[in-house]
């Protein structure tokens, strides 16, 4: 005999299996909770935390101490991945590949005599999916990991981003041991912790306030690349659910918010690493000022910085596609890691900036299109188990999410940072468990008692 639980139309016709014991290794998912959060709220300040004297910070030490730890919980995976055909066959394949690529493209790099720290740096670039199978553990060892994980973001994310507008990001205080990093780091979680909730929480009303709080903060720092991530993440999730109602109230509590603005002439000083001020007119000159200037200068008289921004980038990318596609060698194989692509702009060597803020001309600058190829080829296999997660449990979270973060990756820089790539993995993981894992993943805690007396039915049965 076999028991079918519905516990809601979202949730019908599934096959309960029992639950897995949880070992004494349950600590973990709750530091990597926290080291995500931390990533998601603070970004680069939070990204060097650690002991900067050996180059070890937190989420290498994270990553390096689950390892240490739990080799099976990631390497069997893994390896049984690769072994077999299923569902994450093709995404272990292409990590092997890139890691085995990234190991490549160092080596010409230092055979090319440039630094092996800055070399070393950009090689994390293929290692952090590796958080991919870490989040699929975490997952089968706390079913609500993810939820958790969303709501501690909005909360964190939230609050902490309040008081960055308001007073923390006007204080010019560095990090211990790096001088050109702030104290107190821009929080780039907003739009997840708003998909997040939309996707997760079946009473969105409930949590009305984090909305408008994540919102709030996102719209006040006016970061476009988190705009067009949360536009195409919205959109995404509306096809999925078809939740138009929803999405007509998101849209109304975020024109409410402009128009408000608008209306009352709200302004406050921006941090001063965004400029500008924080206003509705600010916000809106902002997003108009790198495809119609003339008609943003109405808005803001910001208008040549904020497009100045756009056209900096936009040189440097034409300068990597050029100097990459000069040669066969640098255009199957890019130029290797350590080389300063910064000098295309002018930038001092010393400055070691490393990224050109677009993921595209990061892989093309270093890996030639040999590297983008390989990129790509990951993150489709990553999309298609994405894919296989939503038809087994019918949660749009993790295609959702990854359509936002992904496109966002295209300006700024993101995968070849830990504050971007390892949450990104790791966030990843766990809405790709339901390929592996039951649906006792993505149930409110009551429906889960319900799912679990159903399992011991089966199980007795």
């Amino acid at each position: 005999m076999v028991t079918q639980v519905s516990l809601d139309r979202q949730y019908q016709n599934w096959v309960p299996v029992p639950a897995q014991p949880e070992g004494r290794s349950t600590r973990w998912p709750g530091v990597f909770i926290v080291v995500s959060v931390g990533y998601l709220a603070m970004s680069r300040s939070f990204a060097h935390v650690g002991i900067p004297q050996l180059s070890l910070y937190v989420g290498e030490m994270a990553i390096g101490a689950f390892i240490l730890s739990q080799p099976r919980s990631v390497f069997d995976r893994w390896i049984g991945a690769l072994s077999k055909p299923g569902p994450l066959f093709g995404f272990a394949v292409m990590f092997a590949l890139s890691l085995m690529y990234g190991v490549f493209q160092l080596a010409h790099g230092i055979a090319k005599e440039y630094p092996i720290g800055v070399a070393l740096q950009s090689f994390a670039f293929h290692y952090y999916p590796i958080c991919f199978f870490v989040g699929l553990w975490a997952a089968g060892k706390q079913p609500f990991t993810l939820r958790r994980l969303i709501r501690a973001a909005a909360w964190v994310n939230g609050i902490y981003g309040l008081a960055y507008l308001v007073m923390l990001g006007n204080f010019p205080i560095s990090m211990p041991g790096a001088p050109d990093v702030s104290l107190f780091g821009q929080p780039a979680g907003s739009a997840v912790a708003v998909l997040g909730l939309l996707c997760m929480e079946p009473r969105p009303l409930r949590v009305m306030p984090l909305l408008i709080l994540n919102l709030f903060v996102m719209l006040g720092l006016q970061v476009r690349a988190e705009f067009v991530g949360f536009g195409l993440g919205l959109v995404l999730w509306v096809g999925l659910t078809r939740q138009f109602g929803r999405f007509l109230m998101g849209c109304g509590v975020v024109a409410a918010l402009l128009v408000v603005g608008l209306v009352a002439d709200f302004r406050m000083p921006a941090p001063y690493t965004r400029g500008g001020e924080i206003s509705s007119a600010d916000i809106i000159g902002r997003v108009l000022a790198p495809v119609a200037p003339d008609l943003a200068a109405e808005y803001t008289p910001n208008v040549r910085m904020n497009a100045g921004t756009a056209e900096w980038r936009l040189n440097w990318w034409r300068a990597i596609w050029e100097v990459v596609n000069r040669s066969t060698e640098s255009m199957l194989f890019g130029k290797g890691y350590g080389y300063p692509l910064s000098g295309l702009i002018g930038a001092r060597v010393e400055d070691n900036l490393r990224t050109p803020h677009n993921v595209f001309f990061y892989a093309l600058g270093y890996g030639g299109w040999m590297g983008v190829s390989i990129f790509l080829a990951l993150q489709a296999a990553l999309v298609w188990v994405l894919i296989l997660a939503f038809q087994r449990s019918r949660s749009p979270v993790g295609l959702v999410l990854w359509i936002a973060l992904f496109s966002s990756a295209f300006f700024q820089n993101f995968f070849e940072t830990p504050y971007g790539a390892i949450p990104y993995y790791f966030i990843a993981g766990l809405a790709a468990a339901p390929v592996l894992e039951p649906i006792r993943l993505f149930l409110q805690p009551k429906a889960f008692a319900v799912w679990t007396a159903a399992s011991r039915v089966r199980v007795l049965a």
